[in-house]
């Protein structure tokens, strides 16, 4: 399959020629392409970093068909010899693979450069000062948090295999639990002992489960662990915005290699809690009282 979508990648671009990406996707709309493109999505299709669907590939074929160009034109965007192949299995290395292009390009999206335009967005405006406030009082830098997250999933000459002299404490005035309002933001901090004979370089926490949904709070899905010696002591802040539900969620991290591959056993837990006092947890409305 991933010959079959180069060659369609391939077909895209030099059907599209000299027109610019912006000209190119108001042509497609022009001539009746039904869904939503952008010239951003079309840019990463061409790249390779974007899917689509072998409807919508039709659907483009279409549209630059009723466009005026010729069917042996377009034949190469046309899906019908597009073999569906299983998932690959998740390995240590997918998940590098995964969350490298995603810390990648972090950096370039809107929301990263003016975080406050979805802070509004997701909470409201009057959320705005809190998050900066929130940032300034633990001293993260966001941009550090980045890099850091990036250079220990690139690098490749730290040893990955655990060793069994290696441990970890988490420190009794660590804060994990936290109970704060729907959607409120918040920050844990992770108090962590060096408590083997191994040194901490190149560490992340990486979190279990999905990153974020209605009932669980978002977190980062991976985060930097400051270098420390055997005997040391580090801390990680874990900054996050709480569940649309009324439940106690928990958040669990592991720390493992540059390669995701686990370093040491056991796990991070972390609670957040958005219920008001005494009441159960709710992720849907109870249905009415039936005598």
């Amino acid at each position: 399959m991933s010959d079959r979508m180069d060659r369609a990648r391939d077909a895209l671009r030099r059907v599209r020629g000299d027109l610019s990406l912006q000209a190119f996707v108001d042509l497609l709309h022009e001539h009746g392409y039904p869904g939503k493109l952008s010239r951003q999505r079309l840019g990463r299709i061409e790249q390779g970093t974007a899917r689509l669907t072998p409807a919508t590939w039709n659907a483009i074929a279409d549209a630059l068909v009723r466009a005026g160009y010729a069917t042996e034109e377009v034949v190469e965007l046309r899906p019908d010899e597009f073999i569906i192949e299983p998932l690959p299995p998740v390995t240590p290395q997918v998940r590098r693979q995964q969350w490298t292009r995603v810390v990648n390009q972090i950096s370039r999206t809107r929301w990263w450069l003016n975080p406050t335009a979805l802070l509004d967005r997701v909470v409201g405006r009057g959320w705005r000062h809190n998050y900066g406030k929130l940032f300034d009082e633990h001293g993260i830098n966001r941009e550090k948090y980045r890099e850091q997250t990036k250079q220990r999933l690139l690098d490749t000459t730290e040893v990955t295999v655990p060793q069994g002299n290696d441990a970890i404490q988490v420190d009794s005035t660590s804060i994990l639990d936290v109970h704060v309002d729907k959607v409120a933001l918040f920050v844990l901090t992770a108090r962590l002992h060096n408590a083997g004979d191994v040194p901490w370089r190149n560490r992340l926490l990486y979190r279990l489960g999905p990153p974020v949904s209605s009932s669980l709070p978002f977190t980062p899905a991976v985060l930097p662990v400051p270098d420390t010696p055997p005997g040391g002591e580090c801390e990680v802040f874990i900054p996050g915005r709480a569940q649309w539900f009324p439940n106690l969620a928990t958040v669990s991290y592991v720390m493992v290699f540059g390669d995701c591959t686990p370093c040491l056993p056991g796990r991070l837990r972390c609670s957040v809690d958005t219920r008001a006092t005494g009441e159960f947890d709710r992720t849907l409305p109870l249905p009415p009282k039936i005598d």
